[in-house]
């Protein structure tokens, strides 16, 4: 029996904000027109891969994603509360230029640890709550081949897992950095396990 459920994350494309270089986080903006683009070859790169079922996160600029695939792919995307970008908190709306030089800046964008900014969520908490989210959905949905359309964050904490000088075993972690180069719209395939609950990457 084949355990094996394949699925797909994609970063949404391309904002107004991310050519700004302003920190989204919980907040949004429209895709820009390149964005748009970004979205339009991303259902093509989808088009022979049998999907069945488009989830998204609830935020504008993965909905405004997710739609333009669900548009060429014929079907209709379903956000999914748990899948939002990372609070940053007092961070969100302001230019990068703005955080960059604080002292934990680098801890909280490119590590894996318990540290936020002033309101905001950590590395750690988004993991658990997007981790605990994306089982539900996979474990509700079997047979179903996902396009699940989030952020930049999302995938650089749980990608993190892939990398090997970051696995748990290393004991590197928390304070190794994860790296930060998902590109919007780009297309990642995955697979779980049902039996195991064990994440695997294609």
């Amino acid at each position: 029996m084949n355990n094996q459920t394949t699925f797909y994350l994609a970063r949404h494309g391309q904002t107004e904000w991310n050519v700004a270089q302003r920190i989204q986080g919980q907040l949004d903006s429209p895709l820009t027109d390149q964005g748009k683009q970004q979205a339009a070859l991303l259902a093509e790169q989808c088009r022979p891969l049998n999907i069945t079922q488009i989830l998204t996160s609830p935020l504008g600029r993965a909905i405004q994603t997710a739609d333009i695939c669900g548009q060429a792919l014929g079907l209709i995307p379903i956000p999914i509360k748990g899948f939002e970008e990372r609070h940053f908190g007092d961070w969100q709306g302001k230019f990068t230029y703005q955080v960059n030089t604080l002292s934990d800046y680098d801890e909280i964008t490119s590590q894996i640890t318990d540290c936020k900014p002033m309101q905001g969520e950590s590395s750690k908490q988004l993991l658990a709550r997007f981790e605990s989210t994306l089982r539900d959905e996979l474990e509700n949905a079997a047979k179903e081949v996902s396009l699940i359309v989030i952020h930049g964050d999302i995938l650089r904490c749980f990608m993190a897992q892939f990398i090997p000088h970051l696995t748990p075993s290393s004991g590197t972690q928390n304070n190794a950095s994860t790296g930060y180069d998902y590109k919007n719209a780009e297309l990642i395939a995955l697979s779980y396990d049902q039996e195991t609950g064990v994440f695997s990457s294609l």
